[in-house]
């Protein structure tokens, strides 16, 4: 499997403070099968993205050579959590912090206090950049959560959305698994990833996290959400989008 979204990298953001610690945390995502993962660490500061690469890589190319020289069988990608806000307008260019150098950027945006309208100028100037919004959890955002419909109009747009493994296993509250649950029985979810940070507080212990999937997610969706569709960011592929979409309407 391939987790699109993980915290993996030590002295990044809040995620592992050493190397060892996210040896432990590549080591977990191999047991527990994923053998490829995006080192996606929170980029907030967008005026110097420059700083923030050279640190990413630099900390991927150590990790990669331990993950290597223990034989671990594990494959490290570059990424980021890009977090919107109006530094996106002023920003020349993204691309250095796409999913492994393609179209695909992962965007992350306030859990509250954000309106929809900004939400959609930001998605729009992303666009407008010539790159694909993948949006992070959006099962935890309150406006999704007060409107599921905002959903399908995201993807009428062209974003693709990534829910997290622990809230569709119920692990991260009510209103987070009723919205991913959602998300992914009507096909509207393209991804599903760890967006792991630790050993305890945020693991990713994914094959865990499935047995307390909701039963009637078929395999056929979990291979789309958890294989075919990061294959398809690894590659810089379009990702493939379900012709049987249904409305997304929250359950009173």
């Amino acid at each position: 499997m391939i987790d699109i979204h993980s915290h993996i990298l030590y002295g990044m953001d809040d995620g592992p403070r050493d190397i060892e610690t996210s040896f432990a945390l590549c080591r977990m995502a191999v047991e527990n099968g994923i053998d490829q993962v995006f080192a996606t660490s929170h980029l907030t500061q967008l005026h110097d993205i420059a700083s923030y690469v050279q640190a990413r890589d630099d900390r991927i190319k150590n990790l990669q050579e331990l993950v290597d020289q223990r034989g671990l069988g594990l494959k490290i990608y570059p990424g980021a959590e890009v977090y919107a806000s109006d530094d996106l307008f002023f920003t020349d260019s993204l691309e250095s912090v796409t999913m492994n150098k393609s179209r695909y950027l992962l965007v992350e945006f306030p859990m509250r206090g954000i309106s929809f309208s900004t939400v959609l100028r930001y998605v729009e100037h992303i666009f407008e950049k010539g790159l694909t919004p993948i949006i992070a959890h959006p099962e935890r955002y309150s406006f999704i959560q007060k409107q599921y419909d905002r959903a399908n109009f995201l993807l009428d747009m062209g974003a693709l959305l990534q829910v997290n493994a622990a809230s569709l296993a119920g692990m991260d509250g009510r209103e987070e698994f009723e919205l991913a649950y959602e998300m992914v029985l009507k096909n509207a979810a393209n991804f599903i990833a760890t967006d792991a940070h630790s050993l305890r507080n945020r693991p990713n212990n994914l094959l865990r996290m499935i047995r307390y999937f909701p039963p009637n997610i078929s395999r056929r969706g979990l291979d789309r959400m958890l294989n075919i569709s990061p294959q398809a960011v690894v590659n810089n592929e379009p990702v493939p989008r379900s012709l049987d979409t249904g409305l997304l309407r929250r359950r009173r």
